[in-house]
């Protein structure tokens, strides 16, 4: 009897715990956004040189909070770096993703005459499982990264340079 009460106040003792840091956790994540988008919209970039072709992406809202940090948008598979704006409450977030010609391969039968020839680089992969028209914005309230889901971004026409 004596070991069954020790067993059951060990057990209890190791999920109170458990239970606190579940509690924590969801406690850190913010309910609401401390901002509101306005606009979302991409449009693809067509260019005749190498290296001028891609996407852009661009996020308006307001805040009223100034502890915000912008750092990232994840969009159609790849992280973009983004410049933040802001002209008072409102702010503007864009970024821009370049796709560049990937480089030619020697390939002969001679295996010693494709020596030079440099490994594909392959892109890493977001963590983020999105369709084509959301992203996932990445800022910082007081030191702490969190996530928020856009929904539902307007593609513009595409715009061809020569």
């Amino acid at each position: 009897m004596k070991n069954m009460l020790k067993l059951s106040i060990a057990a209890v003792l190791l999920v109170l715990p458990l239970f606190g840091l579940i509690q924590c956790k969801a406690q850190k994540t913010p309910a609401k956004a401390p901002f509101e988008i306005t606009e979302k919209t991409y449009f693809y970039v067509v260019g005749g040189k190498e290296g001028s072709s891609g996407t852009n992406i661009k996020v308006v809202g307001t805040s009223k909070t100034r502890d915000l940090i912008f750092s990232a948008i994840f969009f159609q598979n790849h992280e973009y770096k983004i410049v933040p704006e802001f002209k008072g409450e409102v702010f503007v977030l864009q970024g821009s993703h370049t796709v560049t010609k990937r480089k030619d391969f020697n390939m002969v039968e001679d295996a010693r005459a494709e020596y030079g020839n440099e490994a594909p680089k392959f892109e890493k992969k977001i963590p983020f499982e999105l369709t084509k028209n959301e992203a996932v914005l990445v800022y910082r309230i007081n030191g702490k990264e969190y996530f928020h889901k856009i929904t539902h971004i307007k593609q513009l026409d595409t715009v061809y340079y020569p």
